[in-house]
Order: C-alpha cells, then sequence, then structure tokens
C-alpha cells in the first residue's frame, strides 16, 4: 500500500511540477516575452545570435517542443529560413537545460518562501505590473514543491526490488535507457518534465549517474516528437525544420554514447551531489553538441532541402498573410507583435489600392482599377485570417499593454478592411465614368484630385503613427480629418452650382458625389485608427 501511495506521489508531484513549469513560463513571458521578437529581428543574420535568441527562448517557454511548433510557424509565416532555424535549433538545446540546473540545487524552505512571495505579489498587488511579476516567483515555487514530491516518493519506490533490478538492466544496457527516455518524453511532450524527474530520483540518490545520463540522452531524442507532429500537417519548410531537429539530436547521441562511462566519469568531478552531476552533464552534452554542429549549420541546410524538396504546389501557392500562422499562438506576446505587422502591411495593401484607384479616375488606367478588384479580394481573405489569428490568442496571457494592443487590433482590422471596401467603390466609379463617357469638369477634376492628395496623406501619417506608435501625430491625424469634412462639404455646393450652369454632365452628379463621401469616409477610417493612439 505504501507503494502504491508514493507512485501516486510520484505522479502528483510530477503533475505539479509540469504545472509550475507552466506558470512559471507564463510568467516569464509576460514580463520579458516582448523582447524576444526585437531580439529575433537582430540575430537573423548572426548565428551565434540565433543560438542565443534559442537559449533565451527556450528557458522563458520552458519548452523546447513549444518552441520548435512555433518556429515552423514562423517559418511557414515567411519569418525565419531554414537556416536561421537550425541556428536557433543549436541554441534550443542549451535552453533546456536551464530549468535542470534550477531545480538540482537543494533549496529547502525557500520554494515556500518563493510560493509567499509570488502569491502575495499576484493577488494583493494593486500595481498591475507587480501582479504580472510575481506569476514567476510562484510559479517556481510550484516547481519546487512538485521537485519535493518527487524526491520523498522515489526514495521509497528505490527501495522496491522492481526499481532496484531496472536501474541495474539498463546500468548494463545503456541503449534501453536511452530507449526509456526517449518514449516517456514522447509520450508526455515535455523533456522539461523528464529531466526533472531523473533529478528528482537524483536527489534521492534512487538512480546512478550513467543511467540518469542515458535516459536524459533519450529525452533530447523524444522531445523532438512535438514538432515532428506539428511539421507533418505543414507545408515543406516545416518539415525540413523538424528533420534538422531530429539530424542533430540523435547525431549527438549516437556521438556521445561510445563514451558515455568516460563522460560520466569527467561529469562526476564537477559535484559531489547526484542531482548536480545529472544536471551539469545535461548541461555539457548540449553545449558540446550544439558546438559541434554550428560549423555545419549550411551544409546541413542545404542536406535537408535536397532531401526534401520543395512541391510545385508550394511553389505556387499564393500565400495571403506574411506574418502569421496558428502555431504562433504558442508565444502570444510574440502573436502579438506578428500581427501587428501583418495589420500594418494590410494596410499599406488598402493604401496602395486608393492610390489605384486615383489613377483609374483621373487616368483611366484600367490596369490600375483591375489591380484595385483583384487586391480588394485579398484584403478580405487577410481580414478574415487576421480575425481568427486573434480570436485565439490567449489574452490572458498577456501583460497589460498587450492586452490593450490586442483588443485595439480587433477594432483596426475592420476600418482598414473597410477602406479596401472604400477603394473598391472609387475604382468601380472609374470604370462608370469610362464606360458612360463621362467627363468631369476641369474644377471637378482638381478636387477630386485634392480630395484624394488630402486623404492618402491622411492615411499615411496613420500607418506611420501605427507602426512607430507615435501619439503625437494623432493631433495632425485629426486637423486633416476636419480639413477634408469641410472641403467635401464645400466640393459638393461647388459641384451643385457647376450642375446648375450645366458646366458638369448631369450623369456625373451621383458618381462624383460618391466619390466625394467615400473618400471622406477614409479619411473617417483612419480617425478611428488614430484613436487607438490615445485611449
Amino acid at each position: 500500500m505504501e507503494i502504491f501511495q508514493s507512485i501516486l506521489e510520484l505522479f502528483g508531484g510530477l503533475a505539479i511540477f509540469v504545472y509550475g513549469v507552466h506558470v512559471l513560463s507564463e510568467g516569464l513571458e509576460k514580463v520579458a516575452g516582448g523582447k524576444l521578437l526585437t531580439m529575433l529581428d537582430k540575430s537573423l543574420n548572426n548565428p551565434l545570435k540565433q543560438g542565443l535568441f534559442g537559449t533565451v527562448a527556450t528557458a522563458l517557454m520552458q519548452s523546447s517542443g513549444l518552441l520548435m511548433v512555433t518556429m515552423i510557424g514562423l517559418i511557414n509565416a515567411n519569418m525565419l529560413s531554414l537556416r536561421q532555424a537550425i541556428g536557433i535549433m543549436l541554441g534550443q538545446e542549451i535552453g533546456t537545460t536551464i530549468t535542470g540546473q534550477m531545480v538540482s540545487f537543494q533549496i529547502k524552505g525557500f520554494n515556500l518562501v518563493f510560493l509567499i512571495i509570488g502569491f502575495f505579489m499576484m493577488f494583493f498587488s494593486k500595481n498591475r505590473k507587480l501582479r504580472m511579476m510575481g506569476q514567476p516567483f510562484f510559479g517556481f515555487g510550484i516547481v519546487f514543491v512538485g521537485m519535493s514530491m518527487m524526491s520523498t516518493a522515489g526514495s521509497v519506490i528505490s527501495q522496491t526490488p522492481f526499481f532496484q533490478q531496472a536501474v541495474l538492466t539498463m546500468g548494463q544496457h545503456i541503449l534501453l535507457g536511452v530507449l526509456v527516455g526517449a518514449v516517456f518524453t514522447a509520450a508526455i511532450q515535455s523533456s522539461t518534465a523528464m529531466t526533472g524527474l531523473v533529478i528528482a530520483m537524483g536527489k534521492s540518490n534512487c538512480i546512478s549517474l550513467p543511467v540518469a545520463v542515458a535516459i536524459i540522452l533519450g529525452a533530447n531524442i523524444g522531445s523532438c516528437i512535438m514538432g515532428w507532429l506539428a511539421a507533418m500537417q505543414s507545408g515543406s519548410n516545416a518539415k525540413r525544420a523538424s528533420y534538422a531537429q531530429i539530424f542533430i539530436n540523435i547525431s549527438g547521441v549516437l556521438i556521445f554514447l561510445p563514451f558515455i562511462l568516460p563522460f560520466t566519469n569527467l561529469v562526476a568531478t564537477t559535484s559531489a551531489n547526484l542531482a548536480r552531476q545529472i544536471a551539469n552533464a545535461h548541461t555539457i552534452f548540449n553545449i558540446i553538441v550544439s558546438l559541434l554542429m554550428l560549423p555545419f549549420v549550411k551544409p546541413l541546410a542545404r542536406f535537408i532541402e535536397k532531401l526534401i524538396p520543395e512541391k510545385e504546389d508550394e511553389k505556387s501557392k499564393k500565400v495571403r498573410t506574411r506574418f502569421i500562422d496558428p502555431r504562433l499562438i504558442n508565444m502570444p506576446m510574440m502573436a502579438v507583435k506578428l500581427a501587428n505587422e501583418e495589420v500594418l502591411r494590410m494596410g499599406w495593401i488598402t493604401y496602395e489600392m486608393v492610390e489605384k484607384a486615383e489613377l483609374g479616375m483621373l487616368e483611366k488606367d484600367e490596369e490600375a482599377i483591375k489591380w484595385v478588384f483583384k487586391h480588394e479580394k485579398n484584403i478580405d481573405e487577410i481580414c478574415h485570417s487576421l480575425e481568427s489569428f486573434l480570436e485565439n490568442i490567449p489574452g490572458d496571457k498577456l501583460n497589460p499593454d498587450d492586452q490593450d494592443k490586442l483588443e485595439d487590433m480587433k477594432h483596426m482590422i475592420t476600418d482598414i478592411e473597410r477602406v479596401g471596401d472604400h477603394a473598391n467603390n472609387l475604382a468601380e466609379f472609374a470604370r462608370q465614368f469610362d464606360n458612360k463617357k463621362v467627363e468631369i469638369s476641369k474644377d471637378g477634376q482638381k478636387e477630386i484630385k485634392t480630395m484624394f492628395k488630402k486623404v492618402l496623406q491622411n492615411y499615411k501619417i496613420t500607418l506611420k503613427a501605427l507602426k512607430s506608435n507615435d501619439e503625437k501625430m494623432v493631433t495632425r491625424i485629426l486637423t486633416l480629418e476636419e480639413e477634408i469634412d469641410v472641403l467635401e462639404k464645400e466640393y459638393k455646393e461647388n459641384h451643385i452650382d457647376r450642375l446648375k450652369k450645366k458646366v458638369c454632365h448631369p450623369e456625373a452628379d451621383t458618381i462624383f458625389v460618391e466619390s466625394l463621401r467615400n473618400l471622406e469616409r477614409i479619411s473617417d477610417h483612419s480617425y478611428n485608427i488614430a484613436l487607438t493612439l490615445i485611449y
């Protein structure tokens, strides 16, 4: 009965440990995750910086599998090349060891201190940033509670003949230990949890160092499964990234296997504590493998690209969205940043649509009109994709600023989509002018041209303000909006005078007035977008 209770305590401790890692990861991402995209932008052309990004990102996410899924999303979103992804993978392997290093220390009693500090910061602080910073403390405390439970249960389980025989067998057959680590990690989809369990066993001295190292080597292989499963439903680039990770991890294990006993003897000199030895073995192994693989990033990328060629249908496939992919939701703060890039891209497409509509109307450019019609459909698709993407970002996992940004973007895309609709209307009016062979008077043409100029100017300032998050530009946007309202009223009155004087063709009446109205509505949408910067 005691053994059964200990087994329950072991797996209960593992569940608490995994939950603690989740809380810790979520808290760390809220505090520092917003800087990851900036760091990624700066690391794209340097393998060492790519490795550093991989290390930091994995430490924040506390899961190499989740980072792999996120990288597949970035590849699908054309934010990463295979070569860059491989550089990040090498750093990712080092990042997986950080949690193991933290939990290998003996901090009895302090786990409760972390829990208490985190609890009071999260639930009693009135400061939003302090509440946010309390979550990592709380998660860290939960992690150690789980470790303590697993270690206590492990000391009882280690006394059973079955467990002792299993450890003895794995010590004699190292490959069996590797297999156990790979299968168990694949089953729970967390190498961090597997490493934590092995270190907990080490704390209760119920496992030998060679067996622990073998299991951890297997965990490195098992950690590839999550990325592989995600890649199977994706295109060639995602499959390439997954196979590159599998190649790196299996190659590392194969390199170390013949030297596992000398390696464990070396690691044993790093500390007198078995748990620390296991954590150090994990770290040293991953650092050596990453350094060995670093010079081969380019050749490996070329080899994988030849092994998995791009399909013909993928080459011809037109990507409507550029920066977003559903897998990026694994990192909510990065998802918000990339969604903002997609919103801006959508904005500039609609800006160009308005420019082309002007060409169609004033210069009778049929190709420009066709361009507007084509991109109006694209804008609708981008809008629907963005709406779905934004709805799926978990707002509770974001810091307050990004929560506000998420809500703002949901409103912005509606305004931007409507700008596309108005540009489409203007292109339709341009075609009607041409089909009916109706000419606008010279004064009318000047007025339409002035309206286009003012509206495009206002919309451009709005998009630039959105990019830079510059509240000072909002005043200029609001001033231009008022000027455009005045111009619309003035030009309508001028048009009525021209009709009375029979200077303007009667058939141009509705089209001219509706063109002014649509242009003024574009300015209204610029105003709506600008308001999100100050409220």
